[in-house]
């Protein structure tokens, strides 16, 4: 197919406290680099969050790293299951919302 784009690469998106840095939670996937660092941003900002004593510290993940590290698996789970999955939806949706204005054109 001519002219087709290639497929945006998948993100993980984790979160770990300040206090246990070496232990990070998925809490979101999403399609593309620059959503991806969105919703970074906002997890390591107070977005959603009602009391702020310290700032997750927050990083996105390739699908493939996952992979090659064998946790892949885990950060799926995480996404069903995990403790911070919701707050992971909230971020995605707002960084979709700040996308959508910043680039009106852009269909996120």
């Amino acid at each position: 197919m001519q002219g087709a784009m290639p497929p945006e690469p998948t993100y993980f998106v984790q979160i770990a406290e300040p206090e246990e840095p070496e232990r990070w939670h998925t809490v979101a996937r999403v399609e593309g680099h620059e959503l991806a660092d969105e919703v970074v941003r906002l997890a390591q900002g107070s977005y959603m969050r009602t009391t702020v004593i310290s700032h997750y510290l927050a990083r996105a993940v390739s699908r493939s790293q996952l992979r090659r590290e064998k946790r892949l698996a885990h950060a799926e789970w995480e996404l069903g299951m995990g403790e911070h999955r919701h707050y992971g939806r909230a971020l995605v949706e707002k960084a979709q919302t700040n996308l959508t204005h910043r680039h009106p054109s852009l269909d996120v």
